[in-house]
């Protein structure tokens, strides 16, 4: 019963206010790198972590009829994703990988451990559907850790396109927070604690990147790029000894 109440409150201002900044951050990327044929500024990890989130979490397609209006949303984010990627081979020399130095096998990792040891349910589509919640709250973190260091080393502030679709992306979780405080206020009894835990985390990244960037202050940015950092530093002594 409590499903079906919370089913009755998802379809609300803030969820369809996301999705169409979701939509809008994704148009604006593919312009940025199919248009301006170049994918300078862009995290290819970051973009592969996305397609990991969307792949796992949408597997209900295969198993569950849904509304068209879910389905079309599914197929265009993994679309898309795919696009983006596409453009980083097709404009690979535009590629700045010196910068784009974060571990995303470390974040898919510990996303899988995490989701396997706090999942209640032990069906595989509930664990990858917790995976990718888990996984989309740090998917970001490739994408900051890259403007970090093109910062560090005393370049120039991201293309209008890229800062565009950062800031689309970070709104959009936010009005995903404003979903999930929507449905609990309608619904005493609904839970979601991944949703609500790595939302969260999402757009705390977020927020830290945008203070940032207006106040040159950033809680976050020194413990980023000292895990990223860390991270080298530990793969790079077990590639040594293998």
């Amino acid at each position: 019963e409590t499903q079906v109440e919370v089913s009755g409150h998802s379809w609300n201002v803030y969820r369809y206010a996301a999705d169409y900044l979701h939509d809008g951050a994704v148009v604006t990327l593919l312009a940025q790198v199919w248009c301006q044929r170049t994918v300078a500024g862009l995290s290819r990890r970051t973009q592969f972590l996305y397609l990991l989130v969307f792949i796992s979490r949408y597997l209900d397609l295969f198993y569950h009829p849904q509304h068209l209006y879910l389905v079309v949303h599914k197929l265009f984010f993994i679309g898309t994703t795919l696009l983006a990627l596409l453009g980083f081979l097709a404009w690979r020399g535009t590629y700045e990988g010196d910068k784009d130095t974060s571990s995303s096998w470390l974040i898919i990792g510990a996303a899988l451990l995490v989701s396997f040891f706090s999942t209640g349910e032990d069906t595989l589509l509930h664990v990858m559907w917790t995976f990718s919640q888990i996984l989309e709250g740090f998917a970001m973190v490739p994408q900051y850790v890259f403007c970090y260091r093109a910062d560090a080393a005393g370049e120039a502030e991201e293309r209008r396109g890229v800062r565009v679709y950062i800031v689309a992306m970070g709104l959009y979780r936010f009005c995903y927070v404003l979903n999930f405080v929507h449905k609990k206020s309608k619904v005493a009894a609904y839970r979601d604690p991944h949703s609500w835990t790595f939302g969260a985390v999402n757009f705390f990244l977020f927020l830290d990147y945008v203070l940032y960037r207006v106040a040159g202050m950033s809680c976050l940015r020194w413990l980023t790029l000292g895990l990223d950092d860390g991270a080298h530093r530990v793969s790079s002594e077990l590639q040594q000894r293998l």
